[in-house]
C-alpha cells in the first residue's frame, strides 16, 4: 500500500502532463507566451483565492510571501518552456523541462539535509543520458533540432528545479498548498501583465488563448495543489521525480495528436528518463 503522498504525486503527474501538452498545442495555434500566461493567471488567481478562503487558509503570513520567489521562478520556467516549444518539438522540450527534479533533488540533498544514496547517484547519471538522447545531441556537433530550443528547455528546467524547493520551504513552514499557489499567482499575474505590455502592447486576449488557458489553469491548479500536498509529508527528492514523470504523458500525446516523430533515439531517452524516476523514487 502506497503512502498518501505517492497517490497525490501520481495525481499531480497526470495534471502536469495535460498542462505541458496544452502549452505545445497553444504555441502551434499562434497563442503568444504573453497572452497565454496572462490568460492562465487571470483564471488561477481568483480561483485559488476563493479556494483558500473557503477552506479557511487564506492568511498572508511571512512564509506565504515566498510566493514572490515562486512567482518569479514559475514565470521564467513557463516563459522559457513556451519559447522552447515554439522553436522545437513538444516531445523533445518537455522531457528536458520536466527532468528539473534533478536540480530539485540536488538542492534538497545539499541544503535541506535529505540523504544522498547510491540509487539517487545512479539517477543523476541516468538523467544526463536521458537529456543526451531526447535532445538528439551529437558529439562533435549540435543537436539536429534547434539548439536554441534545447537551451530554452534547459533554462526552464533549472528555473522549475529551484521553484520546487521554494514550494517545499513554503509548505514546510505551514503555508497551505492552496494559499501557496494563490500567493504565487498574485505575483505571477503582475509579472505576466508587465511582460505582455512590454513585448506585445498588452495580453491580446483571444478565443484560442482563453480556450487553452482554461485547460492549463484548471490542470495547473489541480497539479500544484496535489504536488504541494505530497510535499507536506514526502521528501522533495522522492516526490518530485514521480510528479515529473508527466513528460511521458506529454510526449505520447504530442506524438499521437501533434504528429511528431517517435524515433528510436527518443524512445531510448524516455527509457533513461523512466529509469531516472525509478532510481529517485526508490531513494
Amino acid at each position: 500500500m502506497f503512502p498518501s503522498y505517492i497517490w497525490y504525486a501520481l495525481l499531480a503527474m497526470s495534471f502536469y502532463g495535460v498542462v505541458d501538452f496544452t502549452y505545445g498545442r497553444a504555441t502551434r495555434k499562434g497563442v503568444t507566451p504573453g497572452t497565454m500566461l496572462c490568460s492562465q493567471s487571470a483564471i488561477v488567481t481568483p480561483l485559488t483565492g476563493i479556494w483558500a478562503w473557503w477552506e479557511g487558509t487564506y492568511l498572508w503570513s511571512k512564509p506565504a510571501f515566498l510566493g514572490i520567489a515562486a512567482g518569479v521562478f514559475v514565470f521564467i520556467g513557463l516563459w522559457a518552456f513556451m519559447k522552447s516549444l515554439k522553436l522545437g518539438q513538444t516531445s523533445v522540450s518537455t522531457p528536458i523541462y520536466r527532468i528539473s527534479f534533478v536540480i530539485t533533488a540536488l538542492i534538497a540533498i545539499l541544503f535541506l539535509g535529505e540523504t544522498m544514496t547510491i540509487r539517487k547517484g545512479i539517477g543523476f547519471l541516468l538523467a544526463g543520458a536521458a537529456i543526451f538522447f531526447i535532445s538528439d545531441f551529437r558529439l562533435g556537433g549540435a543537436a539536429r533540432g534547434s539548439g536554441k530550443s534545447i537551451l530554452w528547455a534547459v533554462t526552464a528546467m533549472c528555473a522549475v528545479g529551484v521553484l520546487n524547493i521554494v514550494y517545499k520551504l513554503g509548505v514546510a513552514n505551514g503555508v497551505s498548498p492552496v494559499m501557496m499557489l494563490h500567493s504565487q499567482a498574485v505575483f505571477f499575474i503582475t509579472i505576466a501583465l508587465i511582460y505582455a505590455r512590454v513585448t506585445q502592447g498588452g495580453p491580446r486576449f483571444s478565443r484560442a488563448g482563453w480556450a487553452h488557458a482554461s485547460v492549463t489553469a484548471l490542470s495547473f491548479t489541480g497539479g500544484i495543489v496535489a504536488f504541494l500536498t505530497a510535499l507536506q509529508s514526502g521528501e522533495a527528492s522522492v516526490v518530485t521525480p514521480i510528479v515529473l514523470l508527466s513528460f511521458a504523458v506529454s510526449v505520447l500525446m504530442a506524438t499521437w495528436w501533434l504528429d511528431e516523430l517517435f524515433t528510436a533515439r527518443k524512445l531510448a531517452g524516455l527509457a533513461f528518463a523512466a529509469g531516472t524516476i525509478a532510481a529517485f523514487s526508490a531513494g
